[in-house]
């Protein structure tokens, strides 16, 4: 009999009961997730199915690069699929949400370096309205479009307040400058809150992004992550953090 899981809006498997009862015992799949088998119309919690069957201990972890059964390969020779798989951190094919867009990092910081930080600017809206995309109830993408608003906003009382007075700054545009950098990294953080809120639950490769490269690159530091998480949807091939 085959089973499958359902997690948030994401419905995943099959998977045998054997493989149920590993996936639980290696942490990729939570009694408290819900189940049913193809003969059953609702869902039910994980616990209830195992009920006192015995969870089986995970096996060691084989070198990287080791294969156990068919399937495709993810990061450090993990083995993500419907049979057996071991390696540096093994979990279930979890059904593919949406593709990141792919677009290398260098070629973002090049064509915002062209257009004066422009395109900065209009990537981080793909970014985080993709974000959005894949967690809906995400702020990044208000917050960063309130953090344009406000650079631009500043932009111009300071070309007119410039104008009117010889030359001579406006505190106003000032606090409005202030303003849109503190709505961009709220934002940004928001972004990075959310992605690893979604990449290690709902699509779990277990992403961890650094508070410190967020803060100085984030446009760059995001997209990177975007782009290995596309190529492994397209190829099977998860690349090493980095």
């Amino acid at each position: 009999m085959k089973y499958f899981i359902q997690r948030g809006i994401q419905e995943y498997g099959p998977y045998t009961l054997a493989e149920l009862q590993r996936y639980v015992a290696q942490g990729n799949i939570l009694l408290t997730d819900l189940t049913r088998s193809e003969g059953m119309t609702e869902w039910v919690p994980v616990s209830q199915v195992l009920g006192n069957i015995p969870v089986p201990v995970p096996a060691p972890a084989a070198p990287a690069g080791t294969v156990y059964g068919g399937g495709t390969v993810y990061s450090g020779g993990t083995v993500y699929g419907g049979t057996t798989a071991y390696g540096t951190a093994a979990a279930p094919a979890m059904a593919a949400g949406p593709v990141p867009p792919d677009f290398h990092w260098a070629l973002v910081l090049l064509i915002g370096i062209v257009t004066c930080g422009l395109f900065f600017w209009a990537w981080e809206i793909v970014e985080a309205s993709f974000v959005r995309k894949i967690k809906p109830q995400s702020k990044g993408l208000l917050l960063v479009i309130l953090a344009l608003a406000a650079a631009i906003l500043s932009g111009v009382v300071s070309g007119v307040t410039s104008a009117m007075n010889n030359g001579q700054e406006s505190p106003f545009s000032a606090l409005l400058s202030l303003a849109a950098l503190v709505l961009q990294l709220v934002g940004l953080f928001t972004i990075r809150s959310d992605m690893e809120d979604y990449y290690n639950s709902i699509e779990p490769i277990n992403l961890q992004l650094s508070g410190v490269m967020t803060f100085f690159f984030a446009v760059f530091y995001f997209q990177h992550h975007f782009s290995r998480i596309a190529k492994w949807k397209k190829t099977g091939v998860l690349a090493p953090q980095g």
